[in-house]
């Protein structure tokens, strides 16, 4: 059985998230080291780096929606996630950066340390 087509477009939103997110970081500064790293059940969108060392990126993307926003996917529960797997990694800085595709165009907010 296929996945449903929700699925499928929710998973090029996500790439395509994640492949903006990685070019708007750069374009501010910082190199992206790595992408799509496999850890346990769960995976890293980004390690990147910047002048006060290196930091792994959690990349939340949507449309945009009234009284919605990516940012709110990033749940307390992920955020354990994400710094479990940082930690792994040997990196304790957790940023994220949201996509939010509306009838406006695309937006990129960058939100440092948010764990």
């Amino acid at each position: 059985m296929g996945e449903s087509e929700y699925t499928a477009n929710r998973r090029r939103l996500g790439a395509f998230g994640e492949r903006l997110a990685a070019s708007f970081l750069e374009r501010n500064g910082v190199r992206v080291l790595e992408k799509n790293i496999r850890i346990g059940r769960g995976e890293v969108d980004l390690v990147a780096a910047d002048r006060s060392g290196r930091f792994v990126v959690e990349v939340k993307s949507g449309t945009e929606m009234p009284g919605e926003h990516p940012r709110w996917n990033f749940t307390d529960r992920k955020a354990r996630q994400v710094v479990r797997m940082a930690r792994s990694l040997g990196i304790r800085r957790v940023d994220l950066v949201t996509v939010v595709v509306g009838d406006r165009g695309v937006r990129v907010e960058w939100h440092p340390r948010v764990a």
